[in-house]
């Protein structure tokens, strides 16, 4: 994800307040991005809190249901590659709030389904944080 036009110079894994690289004891051990159920996303704070506010109502009109099930799947087949393919998904979708068409949730099936994955900011030549980089393992570098 980028922040800037600038680029990165180095790379540094992306640490919350309670985390500490001296926590991590083994060579490969990672701090990540939490993942349930095969579902990653990404939107701001704003965006988060309007999101939780359409999820509650959704529940609390069908209080037996699943929305993945019952409302994204459909949003997601709209992106298959092969949209007569039942096994094609869809991978991604670009999700717009109902009533808040400005904030928008980019969602996507990660990698190797649940799990962490290790999350790396980009910092430009002025230190400043200019990209966000989610290692969702799906290529083997030789490790």
């Amino acid at each position: 994800m980028k922040f800037t036009e600038q680029l990165p110079v180095k790379w540094e894994m992306a640490l919350t307040d309670e985390q500490n690289m001296e926590q991590l004891k083994n060579k490969g051990d990672y701090f990540g991005y939490p993942v349930d159920a095969g579902l990653g996303c990404f939107c701001d704070l704003e965006t988060q809190r309007i999101f939780r506010e359409f999820d509650a109502t959704f529940y609390k009109a069908r209080p037996d249901s699943n929305i993945y099930d019952d409302f994204f799947a459909r949003e997601f087949k709209k992106n298959a590659a092969e949209a007569d393919n039942t096994n094609d998904i869809g991978d991604w979708l670009n999700f717009y709030v109902p009533e808040h068409k400005n904030m928008n949730v980019v969602m996507f099936h990660s990698g190797y389904g649940d799990g962490y994955y290790p999350c790396y900011w980009g910092l430009d030549s002025s230190n400043n944080i200019c990209q966000l980089i989610v290692d969702f393992m799906i290529f083997d570098c030789g490790q």
